[in-house]
């Protein structure tokens, strides 16, 4: 064939042979089994290699501006354009010199083809947050509240290797929520000298069955007052939404098992009774695979005896609020009202008042065998509507085990609560279980006076999501309690920085069993789990032990503690009661004691 023959002008032959004067640097003469230098330095090697002529200078070349890979992923392009726009500048662009101009990656039909676009490429966040690089299409809202965006308002810093910012909705997406610190904290700290015992993972308690129709029932004793349920709350809408009492004045109490006396007589009047415990406890073991925070159960076991405890003021009395939502509460501003800490506080509250206000108080109270065994008594304090049903559960064996006390029944005795009844109530059939959602923060796109009357299963889809933990307790709070009704009300802030007052904008009404089977909470597994962990902790011997669920993984932990160990705040309480019953002198001081 004959070599094709291209005909090229005078200034395209220049720059061919400028193009093609290239030299290679002479290469080892001795040296020829491989690539690269030569070994031991040969002499008669006379090529200078790139960065080795400056390693006795490199405090003049720093090795950040040496051997920088061009990077041409779409990470990288981002990375380069952060980069270039460096300060901050109007409508949250930077003062710097643009430098870079992404190119779009072509697509397979358009090969051969580059885009010629000078526009900087857009962040794909739709964030409120006024980013330093990034066009946010929401509202700024100043430090104090933007604290989701960053420290202070602070976007982190864009890392080319943790890829492109994909928030959407209020910029918390997963760059911000992988920097930022969420609601960590330990309920406990565990100290060296405590022995674990056990380690469960929480995905395998779903693996836990008993057969719930064998669970037999016996009820005990009914404490307290019982009042009708109004159903004129049930009519409530967004158009005629009701403002939520509060009540201040009244008593609410959450005693735990070791002070409730009527327990103890139980457990020691009854040699049957293996167990005491309450429905708040053992709601939070039956969820345990629900939960993200951190709280903590202690077990004490005594001569064959086990009473399923609290510490005084535990995570557990306070109710979570969306603690399973992809955008938790965050708790870098402790203080702030929208803070973790706060929002149970104020949860815990809404749900207190609204068990209240529900109430039809002119119907009268259904009388039971006692008052309220929490009363003071002392002519000041009003004691909260509600009653208290003890029941003693018998759970049945497992025929198949090799240990006696798996194989034989196993009795307790729990404390559960009762809101109210329905008007129709006969022979235990119409009891309520009153419980209350909160909406803090509504959204542009989602706000419950907007989607609840005509999107309410939208809006309990999305309850069970970001609360997951704390209706399944509330489920098992009304199994254990025999409620086969439960109302659950949808309250709002009356504005969104004030959470002191609220609006009920509507009451859903759901039978307990049709409920748990829609968040899958089934009775079998329940008191499956239950069961297994009363029988492992019989298997150790006499102590006092600690189950802490941890914050940072899907991983609930057994340790033994001292006995003494949580009565040093008791303590302290007592002693901070005692001082200030003390009488004073006119300078504040404690007046000493007059002689008799």
């Amino acid at each position: 064939r004959q070599p094709t023959i291209f005909h090229l002008g005078s200034r395209a032959v220049l720059k061919l042979l400028a193009m093609v004067d290239f030299k290679f640097p002479p290469l080892s003469k001795t040296f020829t089994e491989s690539w690269g230098p030569p070994p031991h330095g040969e002499e008669d090697f006379a090529a200078k290699i790139g960065i080795c002529d400056f390693v006795e200078h490199l405090d003049k070349f720093p090795l950040t501006k040496i051997g920088k890979i061009c990077d041409f992923t779409a990470s990288g392009q981002r990375w380069m354009q952060e980069k270039g726009k460096g300060g901050k500048g109007p409508k949250g662009f930077g003062k710097g010199k643009a430098g870079f101009v992404p190119v779009a990656p072509p697509k397979n039909d358009d090969e051969g083809f580059s885009l010629v676009d000078s526009r900087p490429l857009t962040s794909k966040g739709n964030g409120k947050g006024r980013g330093g690089a990034s066009r946010s299409k929401g509202k700024g809202k100043g430090k104090d509240i933007n604290y989701q965006e960053g420290i202070l308002g602070q976007r982190p810093k864009l890392n080319a290797q943790k890829g492109d910012l994909k928030g959407k909705g209020k910029g918390r997406g997963g760059l911000q929520r992988r920097g930022l610190p969420s609601f960590r904290e330990w309920s406990v700290q565990t100290k060296t000298e405590w022995e674990m015992k056990r380690e469960i993972m929480l995905h395998s308690l779903a693996k836990l069955q008993l057969n719930a129709n064998e669970v037999l029932y016996e009820d005990l004793m009914w404490c307290g007052t019982l009042h009708t349920y109004n159903r004129v709350y049930d009519r409530v809408t967004t158009k005629t939404e009701k403002r939520l009492a509060r009540y201040e004045d009244l008593g609410f109490f959450n005693v735990t098992t070791s002070d409730d006396w009527h327990l103890q007589e139980m457990l020691t009047a009854d040699p049957t009774v293996t167990v005491i415990a309450t429905d708040h406890i053992l709601a939070c073991l039956i969820a345990a695979a629900r939960s993200v925070y951190s709280w903590d159960v202690i077990i004490s076991k005594v001569a064959g005896k086990i009473i399923i405890d609290k510490r005084n003021g535990s995570q557990i009395d306070f109710l979570s609020v969306n603690e399973t939502a992809q955008d938790p509460p965050n708790v870098e501003d402790k203080d702030s009202y929208n803070g973790p800490v706060r929002l149970s506080q104020e949860a815990s509250c809404i749900n207190q008042n609204f068990s209240q206000m529900c109430l039809d108080r002119e119907a009268g109270a259904k009388e039971l065998d006692a008052g309220n065994p929490f009363d003071p008594d002392d002519g000041e304090t009003q004691v909260a509507s509600g009653a208290y049903r003890y029941r003693k559960i018998t759970l049945p064996g497992n025929p198949k085990s090799e240990d006696e006390f798996e194989k034989s029944p196993l009795v307790m005795v729990v404390r559960t609560e009762v809101n109210a009844r329905m008007p129709d109530e006969k022979g235990g059939k119409g009891l309520v279980s009153v419980k209350a959602l909160n909406e803090y923060e509504p959204k542009p796109n989602y706000a419950w006076r907007s989607h609840l009357e005509s999107q309410r299963g939208a809006c309990l889809a999305t309850e069970l999501k970001n609360n997951s933990f704390k209706l399944g307790r509330w489920t098992a709070q009304a199994i254990l309690s025999g409620c086969d009704t439960m109302k659950i009300g949808y309250l709002s802030r009356q504005t969104n920085n004030d959470p002191l007052n609220h609006t009920l904008l509507g009451v859903q009404t759901h039978m307990t069993d049709g409920f748990a089977e829609q968040i899958g909470l089934t009775r079998n597994n329940m008191f499956g789990i239950l069961r297994a962990i009363i029988d492992m902790v019989m298997q150790w011997e006499d102590g006092k032990y600690l189950v802490l669920k941890d914050p940072t993984k899907s991983v609930l932990r057994l340790y033994e503690v001292p006995w003494d160990c949580f009565q040093s705040d008791d303590e302290d309480e007592e002693e901070h009661e005692e001082e200030e019953e003390q009488e004073l002198d006119e300078d504040g001081n404690i007046a000493p004691q007059q002689p008799g």
